[in-house]
């Protein structure tokens, strides 16, 4: 793994530490990590950056979700 690759987990396991939710894009794909109400962490991955006037991610452009059950740094791991 890459300094630079490591680096930016880092600062995105930092994001999530800090705040409910963790929102950046990777390649084509838009994604959102945040604390899932049944415990761990809550991973969606969107097709385009597109929200709706409350600044939610469109589910119309939904293309794979999950729970990931481990740390932040686990979620953010598991979506790179």
């Amino acid at each position: 793994m890459s300094a630079l690759h490591r680096n930016k987990i880092n600062t995105l396991v930092r994001l999530l530490n800090r705040g409910p939710t963790v929102e950046f894009k990777q390649d084509d794909s838009y994604y959102e990590v945040f604390e899932s109400s049944h415990g761990g962490y809550s991973v969606n991955v969107y097709s385009s950056e597109e929200k709706d006037e409350e600044g939610f991610y469109l589910e119309s452009n939904l293309l794979d979700g999950g729970i990931c059950s481990g740390s932040a740094r686990d979620a953010i791991e598991f979506m790179l």
